[in-house]
């Protein structure tokens, strides 16, 4: 699990839209930190069994818990609830816009401790606080390209400056194809230990094509045009056509990119004169995805695959 001693304070947490918070209560702390990524219910920890409760880490009250707490009586609440918050975790959501006791704000805010109201099911919060937490606190790097959801396929095409990536981009998008980001990429690990790539918010929605200048993504082909972020699965590298390399002709290449320490597989196109490079992508995604899936190369179905 990812530490961050900066921590990101709880209400940041309430200025995320997607997160649905409707009520905050005991504002005066909501500038305690998270200092762990991940949410956790904390189920037997309110019965008083904190081995397994991580006071960095923030504290979802689904339905269970806060039925548990509406079926004992005061003087058992009362105990419970200073029990718990007595461990000073940074702060509490409440899902599905349950109702809570007055008592259960007033005990949290004795020992400093926001509460958080969401209208979503702890199932659907869960997640998407975990996907928040963990694109703040893993290592991140900003790595030049476009990166582009072709196909369901989280794809970075990279290459030197003026190789014509953001046009390739461009006709990709007018295919229906979907952009991330254009020119710079920010990618971070996620909880999964995959790396997922989304644009800085002041180059989002942005596009450098020379000869037009920067455009509106948004403004030509609608907000659908646009993803907010993608886990990286392939990288296709542009590189100007040289006609004394040797380039791979029989799909034997087995290239990768180092990312945040994984190894994402790669394609190098060269790009000439009269070369459609933006069905050359298109194809090489199509061409990894039926590898992917099984389907065999062309020295595999000509020599079988234990003569590779």
């Amino acid at each position: 699990m990812i530490k961050n001693k900066e921590g990101i304070e709880i209400k940041a947490l309430a200025e995320q839209s997607n997160f649905e918070i409707i009520k905050v209560y005991n504002t005066k702390w909501v500038s305690n930190k998270i200092l762990q990524a991940g949410a956790q219910k904390p189920g037997l920890a309110l019965t008083g069994f904190f081995q397994y409760l991580d006071k960095n880490q923030l504290q979802i009250f689904g339905k269970g818990e806060i039925g548990y707490l509406k079926q004992l009586s005061p003087t058992e609440q009362e105990k419970c609830l200073k029990n718990f918050f007595a461990k000073k975790v940074p702060g509490v959501v409440v899902s599905e816009n349950q109702e809570i006791d007055e008592f259960i704000i007033s005990t949290a805010a004795k020992f400093k401790t926001p509460i958080l109201v969401s209208a979503l099911n702890a199932s659907l919060l869960i997640p998407r606080i975990i996907s928040f937490l963990y694109r703040d606190f893993s290592k991140k790097i900003k790595i030049n390209g476009v990166l582009m959801d072709i196909m369901g396929l989280g794809t970075l095409i990279t290459g030197q400056s003026g190789i014509g990536k953001s046009e390739v981009a461009l006709e990709l998008i007018n295919n229906g194809q979907l952009l991330v980001s254009d020119d710079l990429v920010e990618f971070y690990l996620n909880s999964n230990d995959e790396p997922v790539g989304r644009s800085l918010e002041r180059i989002k929605q942005w596009m450098e094509v020379r000869g037009l200048g920067i455009i509106n993504i948004v403004d030509l082909f609608g907000v659908g045009a646009l993803l907010e972020e993608k886990k990286l699965e392939l990288v296709i590298n542009l590189e100007k056509w040289n006609p004394k390399k040797k380039y791979d002709r029989l799909g034997e290449g087995n290239l990768h990119f180092s990312l945040l320490g994984k190894e994402i597989p790669m394609f190098n196109l060269p790009v000439a004169s009269g070369r459609n490079v933006s069905i050359l992508v298109e194809v090489a995604v199509k061409y990894f995805i039926s590898r992917r899936d099984g389907s065999p190369s062309f020295i595999e179905n000509i020599y079988g695959k234990e003569q590779k």
